[in-house]
């Protein structure tokens, strides 16, 4: 919340916070930071809503011009939201702006970085080429466009948003960290809900199809995701979510998940997997 209430630029500041029923002390912290600034705004819920309820709860508040998402655990670096309204200001064309991140663990030791080589606009084609390499505490998006988030049924994953707001105008890219990234906390989404993040990946990718993606960049975005679960499957030994991620694929006539799919994306994820582990160690975490 200080690193937000930190920015300097060319306009005012609202910070709503939710509280999702925390019993960490959160709420008291978050009413005393607001009794002390009247730009916070607590948002605290009576009863549990989930990750999708609590965000959509603070969007639909939202009284800016843009708004922009921050993680419990991540946090912005300084001139974050002004280099990001920069670009809002002088392209009418872009609906987004997201930008690099630094890379820490729980206890904000360095890594690496979120992504290397990402152009300065990033268009459908370049998401599903891709993969999932924008990082969520980074968006910064037109109110004009705020109904990707408040129409999307859950389940909420970041990549899914992206693939939504591409398909209502230009995503921009500012390829300085801007964000500071906590890697894989205790209550991230990929460890406590991965059904869910499987579920919105593949609404993502139908959502993708009826925007007007080529069902051949749908078939490279769809191998990827399918070689991950594939091989965190092998290496949990649980194919619980393999088999279900894969009966999902095959239900969608237009994406062509064929068994001599299955065939090559299985001979394909060694490979995926070996480069993904290569690239962490050089510091790269979404290459």
């Amino acid at each position: 919340m200080e690193s937000v209430l930190s920015q300097s630029f060319a306009g005012n500041l609202e910070l709503l916070v939710g509280d999702d029923g925390s019993t960490d002390g959160t709420r008291d912290l978050v009413a005393e930071l607001a009794a002390r600034d009247s730009r916070v705004r607590p948002v605290f819920h009576a009863a549990n809503l989930g990750p999708t309820g609590n965000l959509n709860s603070l969007v639909a508040m939202a009284r800016g011009r843009a708004i922009a998402h921050l993680d419990g655990d991540d946090a912005w670096e300084s001139g974050k939201l002004a280099a990001q309204l920069s670009l809002l200001d002088t392209d009418p064309g872009i609906v987004a702006v997201y930008s690099n991140a630094r890379v820490v663990t729980p206890d904000d030791q360095p890594l690496g970085v979120f992504n290397q080589g990402v152009p300065k606009r990033v268009d459908m084609r370049e998401l599903l080429r891709r993969g999932n390499f924008l990082n969520h505490s980074s968006l910064l998006y037109r109110v004009e466009v705020v109904d990707a988030v408040l129409a999307m049924a859950p389940p909420w994953i970041d990549y899914r948003l992206h693939v939504r707001l591409a398909s209502r105008g230009a995503l921009a890219y500012v390829d300085s960290p801007l964000v500071v990234h906590r890697w894989r906390t205790p209550g991230s989404m990929i460890r406590t809900m991965p059904r869910a993040v499987l579920d919105g990946h593949m609404d993502a990718f139908v959502e993708a199809l009826d925007a007007g993606a080529a069902p051949s960049d749908l078939r490279r975005a769809a191998g990827r995701a399918w070689s991950k679960a594939l091989v965190q499957a092998v290496v949990a030994r649980n194919l619980g979510s393999l088999r279900y991620f894969t009966q999902r694929l095959r239900a969608v006539p237009r994406l062509g998940a064929n068994p001599a799919w299955f065939v090559a994306q299985t001979v394909l994820a060694p490979m995926r997997a070996l480069h993904s582990w290569l690239s962490r160690r050089r510091g790269i975490y979404f290459p």
